[in-house]
């Protein structure tokens, strides 16, 4: 049980500077509605992620406009299950913007970047890339960054494990520098305690609310 190894257990201190982030690339904001300067035909872009490459093909339409492309790019990103999530961002003025997530966070240990995407060597006509701004990266990758027991470290998740004792989960940084959480285990007794206490509270609201509600509905007392 927890009471039998609470005495046992590490404690330590945690304190957060900042979480792992995932790489946002985030498009050119175009005229929605606007058709692109760009010849119809089959055009290709080239995705490098996890030092896998993906190639993605698409027609243009003479009809497109700035907004059918991107929806389109939306959808064929998203759907094809990579470790990238697309969406369409809309100013709500007229334009949008295709803006482009990793699934991973962090920094790998040999590239700056968690994917990459081009249409310099693809095998359709290029020019969707440059159009698009898909290569624009807002937000780099970036390892979380936090001190246990004051001593600094790192973690491309936001999850991770601590002396093979307790897996953590990251949700936010400090409240402000110096400020620190403590982490570890409690007895039973005081854990027992704080259960019966919550429990207490919610029972006594809820005939607190019953008593409230007693003249409303003539069975509610009982």
């Amino acid at each position: 049980g927890i009471g039998e190894n609470a005495s046992s257990s590490p404690t330590f201190s945690l304190e957060v500077a900042h979480l792992a982030k995932p790489q946002v690339n985030l498009g050119r904001a175009l005229v929605s509605e606007e058709r692109p300067a760009l010849t119809p035909g089959s055009y290709s872009f080239d995705v490098s992620i996890k030092d896998v490459s993906y190639e993605f093909q698409f027609e243009l339409h003479e009809e497109d406009s700035n907004l059918d492309i991107q929806n389109r790019l939306q959808r064929l990103i998203s759907n094809a299950n990579i470790g990238l999530e697309a969406s369409v961002l809309e100013d709500g003025e007229g334009n949008s913007a295709l803006k482009l997530e990793s699934v991973a966070t962090g920094i790998l240990s040999d590239k700056e970047m968690l994917f990459e995407i081009s249409d310099e060597h693809t095998s359709q006509t290029r020019g969707i890339v440059d159009h698009l701004g898909l290569d624009l990266v807002s937000q780099p990758p970036a390892n979380a960054l936090f001190e246990i027991n004051g001593i600094e470290r790192t973690a491309s998740s936001n999850t991770f494990t601590v002396e093979k004792v307790y897996e953590i989960t990251l949700n936010g940084p400090s409240s402000a520098p110096g400020i620190t959480t403590e982490i570890g285990l409690k007895n039973d007794v005081d854990s027992l305690s704080e259960n019966i206490h919550s429990l207490a509270e919610s029972y006594n609201r809820f005939l607190d609310n019953t008593s409230a509600n007693s003249g409303k509905h003539s069975k509610s007392s009982q």
